[in-house]
């Protein structure tokens, strides 16, 4: 930001007193990424500014910030670094419409932006890669020069597609490329790391869902076979005994309807046979082996310590 040649630097004075929150949210690399409205730092600070000294000293990271703005009253002078056209995008990019951030569960250490994919015919490729995980869409890959690396990270969370929430991979892939095939722009809430333990949690994430089982949505096809499989079971014939006689009939009602007055008696469905279960008519089989050999069988918890998990 400050190789900006629109970027300039400029002192700002906030008066406050000891104990009073500064109202200015600084990402690890001390950007200003949130202003909070009522605060000390409205009007004076904005999305997009660079804080490098707090009275003539220099900060080292967020906790230093932190730590000289609690010795800075009666008044705490900041050196920035201001570009305000970038600010002006920034602040674009996270004022999110409240229709679309009811979508999101916000967490420390992440920060909330608007995402937006311009595409043009013969202009640079997509180039993403997507994975899912614990309900996340998670960017997993970003080629460079591609249309992805000019508003995505590795590690960014979609929550949305233009309105539309979204936690599969495959989902998420059909609604992105349709938008950009259609309109030829897709925008998109992102939630992104900001701190060191949230990149440290999104690194995991990403190494992890390659092993999760796939959550995908059945096509309309196999939701029309597996309708038609419970339709056959619920209509399929029932067993009744009469002194342990079996019966098959084809239409329960018919022969239920009137049970208590039927001279048949002890009126029971069939029990379903277990694959565990014994049959009285089957004849067991011993086999005898008088010479026993011994195998060792490998664990996949060999050189790991077990875990106790939850009753």
């Amino acid at each position: 930001m400050a190789d900006s040649s629109s970027a300039k630097q400029l002192t700002v004075v906030i008066p406050m007193e000891e104990g009073e929150p500064l109202g200015a949210v600084p990402n690890d690399k001390l950007i200003v990424v949130k202003v909070q409205a009522g605060t000390l730092a409205e009007g004076k600070l904005m999305v997009g500014d660079q804080i490098l000294k707090v009275n003539d000293q220099a900060i080292h990271d967020t906790n230093h910030f932190f730590q000289l703005l609690r010795y800075a009253p009666p008044a705490a002078a900041l050196l920035i670094i201001r570009d305000e056209k970038k600010a002006e995008e920034l602040a674009a990019r996270v004022n999110i419409p409240a229709e679309r951030a009811k979508y999101i569960t916000r967490r420390d250490g992440f920060c909330y932006l608007m995402m937006r994919l311009d595409w043009k015919p013969g202009g640079p490729k997509l180039g993403l890669g997507i994975k899912h995980y614990q309900n996340r869409v998670l960017v997993s890959r970003c080629d460079p020069n591609s249309l992805a690396a000019q508003s995505l990270q590795i590690g960014d969370h979609l929550i949305d597609i233009d309105g539309t929430p979204v936690t599969d991979k495959d989902v998420c892939r059909q609604l992105l490329l349709k938008s950009l095939q259609k309109q030829r722009y897709v925008t998109s809430v992102v939630e992104r790391p900001d701190t060191m333990e949230a990149k440290h949690w999104v690194q995991s994430a990403l190494a992890a869902s390659a092993a999760q089982a796939p959550s995908v949505a059945m096509n309309s096809d196999v939701r029309e076979i597996a309708a038609r499989e419970r339709a056959k079971l619920k209509n399929a014939p029932v067993a009744v005994c009469f002194n342990h006689g079996y019966l098959n009939c084809d239409d329960r009602n018919d022969h239920f309807k009137n049970m208590n007055s039927s001279p048949l008696y002890g009126y029971k469905f069939q029990p379903k046979k277990s694959i565990l279960g014994k049959s009285a008519g089957m004849r067991r089989v011993n086999i005898m082996d008088s010479k026993h050999d011994e195998f060792v069988i490998a664990s996949d918890n060999e050189g790991k310590n077990l875990r106790h998990v939850r009753k």
